[in-house]
């Protein structure tokens, strides 16, 4: 895998993402496996330009999160709906009625469960990858927005978003969380309850919001 050899880590980490990345491949889908290290790849890009490359431990932490945000998609519907319930976590019912997003709400136990890791700031960071939420840390903004315009994916505007995510991140996340919104209005999805007063708060931080 030589992505690992561009991972501006020292080796012990390297090799744990390694070590991570082996065992996906071997039990993700090959789509879902090429988008989690498409995520990856990407959110390498972006945290070269807004992480401080002494600061191992964050890419560290962001580079993990990656690789485990979309973990949970491994599990059909009704078995995730089965561990928030049998374990008691903390989802809303509402929340239980929303497929797409239940992977991230119950992925941050089932990666505490099956990985034994135990970061509060990857686990927060798996659990919101979907939602986000009110001022998001930089790692975070990072992983939100490398899901969703990787280079695997293909839609209109992706590539203006690519291009907007290098020159500014802030108003790309507002750019990205505004055609999430779309989107799911678009396809006549559920709504999170959080979606207007997190959109409300990262607005709040940006000056412009592009219109084009």
């Amino acid at each position: 895998m030589d992505f690992i050899d561009d991972l501006n880590l020292c080796n012990e980490q390297k090799n744990y993402i390694f070590s991570l990345a082996e065992k996906l491949k071997t039990s993700m889908s090959p789509e879902l496996y090429y988008h989690t290290i498409g995520t990856l790849n990407y959110s390498k890009k972006l945290s070269l330009l807004y992480i401080d490359d002494r600061n191992k431990k964050a890419h560290y932490r962001l580079y993990v999160s990656c690789l485990l945000h979309d973990y949970g998609r491994m599990f059909g519907y009704e078995e995730l709906i089965e561990v928030a319930r049998n374990n008691h976590l903390k989802i809303r019912e509402f929340e239980l009625k929303l497929p797409p997003l239940l992977h991230g709400l119950v992925g941050d136990f089932l990666v505490a469960r099956d990985f034994g890791i135990q970061d509060k700031r990857i686990l927060k960071a798996i659990k919101y990858h979907t939602i986000g939420y009110c001022n998001m840390s930089i790692e975070d903004k990072i992983l939100f927005i490398s899901d969703k315009i990787e280079e695997t994916r293909d839609y209109e505007g992706v590539e203006r978003l690519r291009k907007l995510s290098l020159k500014d991140i802030n108003l790309c996340l507002a750019e990205v969380y505004k055609n999430t919104i779309i989107y799911v209005i678009k396809e006549n999805k559920l709504l999170h309850p959080d979606t207007s007063k997190i959109w409300n708060n990262i607005c709040g931080g940006v000056i412009n919001v592009s219109k084009k």
